[in-house]
């Protein structure tokens, strides 16, 4: 057999996709998504097997070695079907429907995942990772290519009925609520929930695997910056943040959060480090910093934005979309294994530093000389005799217990971390995926400017519009108002998607409240345009997530799930009620009111479905708040009171700046044009739907004003 160096390469060496580069030597006949690959299944009257991963993927990589690596199963493969990849993370439309495929036939998801199709792209099976034997109780992945064969060929009418049946289940009606006001008690049950599933005392929701579960953080913050802060909210928010920055979810060494956390303890994670987290992560902890005054959460964001800085940013601003779980093993480098550049074994910590360091360390980060992963969080053994750094011990209990002074323990601890942190970056790392997509990137430019406005870091504001204007110059096209998917070496060909319109749109007004400069603002507005002409769905049902005219596709449907990201529908909706607030147009309060409405049925059978629906239904039934700034934009009191807004303003506030350079915003705002032209002297107005309290000229006037 050639080894994987010498096996001639496949069609996709010529794709832009890591994923699907990485199958490139696979002896698997792979094609990518397309008509080209679709008239070869119809012509061959042969299914179509269609495998969908991402890169970093640690089930991916495990099936691939297993079963597309593997000769004679790709021979079967070749001979029976027709083969495709998929990037997910390029493809999520393909994704999104194959997987509500696969979770109505086995009742859960996941990838890498494998469905067969018709050659007119129906599903007739599927499931995630198949073993190539028959194992964990699962059928083998070679004997089930040549059944679902067989069947093809002996029952293919049965296969067909079958896929069009779940195809026209797909595009049938969502169901919708025939109520026209909103059941505000709604939230509160969402509130409830999630307040019992809390775990007392680990933090985060249920049990294991957890997850951070961004979107329900954000629910939680809403609710106590509308409704206050009570105990049960107060615990689910702190102790779960603080929970997670303790574990090994947490890189205490170089920040950023890896993927989720295997066992309930947020102990060993799985690792991989997704830039959808990160961004939505640090808006998270920049804005419990503000709600509940805790500027060590304000440290945890900023360290991921320095994370995201030094290793998923681009040349040309933009950033990456991940590093991989695993990587080459620095005892072997010829093999790889999940957390490999993470873990650490006892005996090289005591070696690389000084007996008290060493002492310090070791202690506030639970690392043990025979390891301190438990059995039940690695059950294949994968971390015996290793550590997965996890905060154990605080530093006023190392320095009672090691006769130091705290600042002693503190300068050793943070000596040890600087030393770590360099020895751990000559290992071999992980496999970075180094595509750019655009919604990902929404997300991070949004958490860098709520780190910024939370605690005045001007680095994460160049981040931000860094990335901002990586956007505008790579992935959108100005001529036909058109963002485009994902970058790598080059724009890719993939249109946006509703998501990219919706978090791109969103990102822009928080660099807009960032920055001051009105030009992302009107950007903002551009492309919220763009999404209500080419996604939303003209009977009244909120936005669909892909454009009319794919015909790649059997069904178009909406996202209505709030999960690792967001839904489109949930963004465009706080992305419409932003731009109302901001533009004073009720067109755009209209938009988000319908998409509200329209997932009703959804949100009130099972609020934790959709949280940030439930955030947008809440500002929605309060009076927008608008900050006005108005001034010179390099005036020393025009600045303190922005300072000063962003130190005291509520989450669903919205800041508008006058100045100089206003003009476009006061002919696109009607409601500004009462405030006049004269800047000479910063003044400040807190409104409630633009009618405002007592004009503050001064810095203490306004921190009064906002506070009460």
């Amino acid at each position: 057999m050639d080894s994987p160096n010498e096996r001639p390469q496949n069609r996709l060496l010529q794709s832009r996709s890591p994923y699907l580069l990485q199958h490139a030597d696979n002896p698997v006949d792979w094609h990518e998504w397309g008509e080209d690959a679709f008239e070869l299944a119809r012509s061959r009257e042969l299914p179509i097997f269609l495998s969908i991963g991402y890169s970093t993927c640690h089930w991916c990589h495990v099936m691939a070695h297993e079963s597309f690596e593997n000769e004679a199963i790709a021979q079967e493969l070749n001979v029976r079907f027709v083969n495709i990849k998929v990037d997910r993370e390029e493809r999520p439309d393909v994704d999104r429907i194959y997987m509500a495929y696969v979770q109505s036939l086995t009742g859960g998801g996941g990838w890498p995942m494998s469905v067969w199709l018709t050659p007119d792209l129906k599903p007739i099976y599927g499931g995630t990772y198949f073993p190539p034997e028959n194992r964990y109780g699962r059928i083998g992945f070679s004997e089930l290519i040549v059944r679902i064969s067989s069947l093809w060929s002996e029952r293919r009418d049965e296969l067909v009925e079958q896929g069009s049946h779940f195809v026209d289940t797909l595009n049938a009606p969502s169901e919708r609520s025939s109520s026209e006001r909103f059941d505000m008690e709604v939230p509160n049950r969402c509130l409830e929930e999630l307040v019992q599933q809390f775990d007392p005392q680990w933090g985060g929701f249920g049990a294991a695997p957890k997850f951070p579960m961004p979107s329900y953080l954000s629910f939680l913050l809403e609710s106590a910056d509308t409704h206050g802060l009570d105990e049960g909210n107060k615990r689910s928010i702190g102790e779960t943040l603080d929970r997670m920055s303790e574990g090994g979810i947490w890189d205490a060494l170089a920040g950023g959060f890896h993927r989720y956390s295997v066992d309930r303890y947020w102990h060993v994670p799985h690792f991989e480090k997704m830039l959808y987290d990160q961004g939505q992560l640090a808006v998270n902890y920049a804005d419990a910093s503000r709600t509940l005054s805790r500027i060590d959460f304000l440290t945890i964001a900023q360290n991921i934005a320095l994370y995201v800085g030094e290793q998923l940013r681009s040349e040309l601003g933009g950033f990456y979309s991940a590093e991989d779980a695993d990587s080459p093993l620095p005892s072997d480098p010829s093999k790889s294994g999940e957390g490999a550049f993470y873990v650490w074994d006892s005996k090289e910590i005591d070696k690389l530093l000084s007996e008290e360091n060493a002492a310090v360390f070791k202690a506030h980060f639970g690392v043990e000389d025979s390891g301190n992963v438990k059995n039940e969080s690695d059950p294949h053994g994968d971390f015996k005799g290793l550590n997965v750094l996890m905060r154990k011990r605080s530093l006023e209990a190392i320095a009672e217990s090691q006769s130091l002074e705290l600042g002693q323990a503190s300068a050793a601890l943070q000596d040890s971390i600087r030393t770590l942190k360099e020895i751990r970056s000559k290992r071999p790392r992980p496999h970075l995926d180094d595509k750019i997509l655009a919604s990902w990137n929404g997300f991070m430019i949004s958490g860098a400017c709520k780190v910024y406005q939370s605690g005045g870091d001007e680095s994460c504001l160049e981040l931000a519009v860094g990335a901002g204007e990586f956007i505008i110059c790579n992935l959108y096209d100005e001529s036909e108002n058109r963002l485009f998917r994902s970058f790598r070496m080059e724009r890719g060909n993939t249109n946006g998607f509703a998501e990219d319109y919706a978090s791109v749109a969103l990102a822009f007004t928080d660099l807009y409240e960032s920055t001051g400069q009105w030009v992302w603002l009107e950007r903002a507005e551009r492309l919220m345009n763009r999404l209500i002409d080419s996604f939303w769905d003209e009977s009244g049902h909120g936005f669909f997530a892909t454009e009319a005219g794919e015909t790649s596709l059997i069904a178009r449907l909406k996202d209505d799930y709030d999960g690792a990201e967001p839904s489109a529908n949930s963004m465009a909706a706080l992305a419409a009620l932003k731009l109302a607030a901001l533009l004073g147009d009720a067109r755009f309060e209209k938009y988000a009111v319908d998409t509200i409405n329209a997932f009703r049925y959804q949100w009130s059978r099972a609020p934790r479905a959709m949280p940030l629906m439930l955030v947008a239904l809440i500002r929605a039934q309060s009076p927008a708040q608008q900050i006005i700034i108005a001034g010179r934009s390099t005036d020393a009191d025009y600045l303190s009171m922005q300072e000063i807004s962003f130190a005291e303003r509520c989450l669903h506030s919205h800041l508008i700046y006058l100045n100089e350079e206003s003009d476009w915003l006061k002919q696109r705002n009607p409601h500004l044009s009462e405030f006049g032209d004269d800047f000479d002297v910063a003044t400040a107005y807190v409104c409630e739907n633009y009618t405002c309290q007592t004009p503050a000229t001064n810095a203490e006037l306004l921190e009064s004003q906002l506070k009460r």
